[in-house]
């Protein structure tokens, strides 16, 4: 079996908690696309979905901060907050690949922490609430520091998503791969509500060419001019690590001033 899926999806709040407060037409066009991904998961018959995320103070603060941690519980819980008009649900995890790819990092000079129970936030649940809206999918989270500098390297994250693909193609399983977060926003900062269109199209130009140089040569202070947000973008470099030859197709991009966020939407394909 191999990667049978791959996208990247914004996970800003609004697009659940207050979706009507962004335009029609941009709201429109979010949604057909997500849309559109679910029915292509839908389509791949996915035995289990990798999903490389961040979190936001749901289950680690800053007296333990580890740069990734990979979730081995055999069900999760989410989202954690009630306002975000998503139901509670549980998730099936799957411990045996997530345990794969424990070891493989480790194997591979990556050493990321682990966890057994992980409540998941808005940062997974809306990127699952519209993927697979029944939840019958089970999920391997990786979460990525993306919130207490320093975080880790746009190098590293390639590394940890080489690892990762490389265990999904020899799971024997039918992997799905998903990116969430970003892009450009400065959520509770100086400049919320600020939103770098120019920042977002080069990036999403640079994943739509899969250039893996491109990609590692972001630094901490390249994202964070975008936006503290921006950071979640290493959620994607990751993903580009994952994949093999491939480019990248943008499915929509809409600065949603309501959201206070860059709002993108990618699937990859093997070339």
């Amino acid at each position: 079996m191999s990667v049978e899926f791959a996208c990247s999806m914004a996970h800003a709040p609004g697009i659940v908690a207050w979706p009507d407060a962004a335009p029609a037409v941009q709201r429109r066009r979010i949604y057909d696309t997500f849309d559109q991904l679910r029915r292509r998961l839908a389509d791949a018959r996915l035995d289990v979905l990798v999903l490389f995320t961040a979190e936001h103070w749901a289950n680690f603060f800053l007296d333990h901060m580890s740069a990734f941690c990979i979730g081995l519980a055999g069900t999760f819980t989410g989202p954690i907050e009630s306002w975000l008009k998503i139901d509670k649900r549980v998730i099936r995890g799957d411990p045996q690949l997530a345990r794969a790819l424990l070891e493989a990092c480790y194997a591979n000079d990556l050493e990321p922490s682990s966890a057994q129970e992980l409540q998941l936030d808005h940062g997974t649940m809306i990127p699952l609430h519209f993927l697979t809206p029944d939840m019958q999918v089970p999920v391997v989270p990786i979460l990525i520091n993306t919130l207490a500098p320093p975080f880790p390297s746009a190098r590293r994250c390639l590394a940890l998503g080489r690892v990762v693909g490389d265990i999904a193609r020899r799971s024997g399983k039918r992997v799905g791969l998903v990116a969430t977060g970003g892009m450009s926003h400065d959520p509770g900062e100086r400049n919320h509500g600020v939103i770098d269109s120019g920042f977002d199209q080069r990036f999403l130009e640079q994943m739509t060419r899969g250039d893996l140089s491109e990609l590692a040569s972001y630094s901490q202070d390249d994202l964070l001019r975008a936006g503290a947000g921006a950071v979640e973008l290493l959620c994607w470099i990751a993903l580009a690590g994952a994949l093999r030859d491939f480019h990248g197709e943008v499915l929509t991009y809409e600065p949603v001033k309501p959201w206070a966020t860059g709002v993108g939407a990618m699937v990859f394909h093997s070339t």
